[in-house]
């Protein structure tokens, strides 16, 4: 891989009306819904969006009892597979006809239908004069901690490779271990020719930027024009400090001696969430789902109508109660997480869940009371 400065793609936006959306953009492209991943009852679920409704799947195409078999490569010659591949030919094929352009600019998998206070997410094709591919690889962060079906996005990868498109993979957020895995490229077993990293590049310490890309891609913009030149990069790249921090930060989670989380062969993180405890909190009336994976310790808290999505204040009082034990969750919306260090010990993983485990049964008892008393002061008038 070489090192390849990159610009952003602002027109990938659906245009809506929002605080956070800028007006003067009008969205151009094609809007997807894509199936996630997501863990309920100490099961792992697939979640498909409606254009894969009406077909018949195997019960194990669904539901899954361990995450390791989400990964599985044996997955690609299932009839889920062969359908994910009918679905985002048909649908680009329909678009191109019905807008009579033979070019798809940019696959973008990207929260909120482009502002993060909508509701879901979607996978962009914007129309550009180039085309290319970008996967937020696996994990959908800021839309709501969503994991898309891995076997979904090798799909994708392996129909955009039959059209030509380049693959940019975006692992800003969940490169360097994030995961369990250094890159994504190791769960989703396909390679990116960009790929996108910063974050734990540097382990949190000084902001830093990196685009990797193979010789195909880095030598597409060599020559002695200016024109050809790719004149664009990214604030916080290659600066002495940030430089300094990210080769120590690379070798110390890589490093047994350094970080005991690291299996034999160097390439996964060992498991950091104790799974009994995991299974108790994905059974929990209150909690829709799970994502539990690597580093992450994502919960969507059961919501009901306004008090679903990015703008909710649905968890603030179970934040507030957890901020008494020390902890301190993110909340996006209904959506709370942890994320641990690479090199943070399972037992403190472990007494972190065993708090939000508490405090999330004080948060669902405290509502059912709640809601019985409003129950009561109705019936009275």
């Amino acid at each position: 891989m070489r090192f390849l400065y990159s610009a952003g793609s602002l027109c990938a936006l659906l245009g809506q009306t929002s605080s956070l959306c800028l007006e003067r953009y009008t969205g151009r492209g094609l809007f997807i819904e894509p199936p996630t991943a997501y863990m309920q009852n100490k099961e792992w679920n697939i979640h498909l969006p409606e254009g894969l409704y009406g077909k018949e799947y195997k019960p194990e195409d669904l539901t899954f009892k361990l995450r390791g078999e989400l990964f599985c490569k044996s997955r690609d010659g299932s009839n889920l597979s062969r359908s994910y591949a009918s679905y985002v030919s048909e649908i680009s094929s329909h678009y191109r006809r019905s807008e009579g352009s033979s070019h798809i600019g940019a696959l973008i998998i990207e929260p909120g239908k482009a502002c993060p206070f909508s509701d879901g997410f979607t996978i962009i094709l914007p129309l550009l004069h180039n085309p290319f591919l970008k996967l937020c690889s696996v994990i959908h962060g800021a839309g709501g901690m969503h994991m898309v079906d891995p076997l979904f996005q090798r799909v994708l990868v392996n129909e955009c490779r039959s059209w030509k498109i380049p693959v940019i993979f975006d692992q800003v957020f969940t490169g360097f271990w994030r995961l369990g895995v250094e890159s994504a490229a190791e769960l989703l077993h396909c390679s990116p020719d960009i790929a996108c990293f910063a974050k734990l590049m540097t382990g949190g310490i000084v902001p830093l930027a990196a685009t990797l890309a193979t010789e195909a891609v880095f030598d597409a913009f060599m020559g002695d024009s200016k024109v050809k030149a790719l004149l664009h990069g990214h604030s916080y790249s290659a600066h002495a400090m940030g430089c300094t921090a990210a080769s120590r930060s690379i070798r110390w989670f890589k490093d047994p001696k350094t970080n005991s989380n690291i299996t034999f062969n160097g390439k996964f993180l060992r498991e950091l969430w104790d799974i009994e405890i995991v299974n108790e909190i994905s059974s929990h009336p209150a909690v829709k789902r799970l994502v539990v994976l690597g580093t992450l310790f994502a919960i969507e808290l059961q919501a009901g109508g306004s008090m679903e999505g990015y703008a909710s204040t649905y968890s603030s009082s179970l934040l507030k109660s957890l901020r008494e034990d020390g902890i301190y969750m993110r909340p996006l919306g209904n959506v709370i997480y942890l994320m641990c260090g690479p090199c943070t010990s399972p037992l403190v993983c472990t007494q972190l869940l065993v708090k939000v485990h508490q405090r999330i049964e004080e948060f669902f008892q405290r509502n059912r009371r709640e809601a019985a008393l409003n129950k009561r002061e109705v019936t009275s008038y």
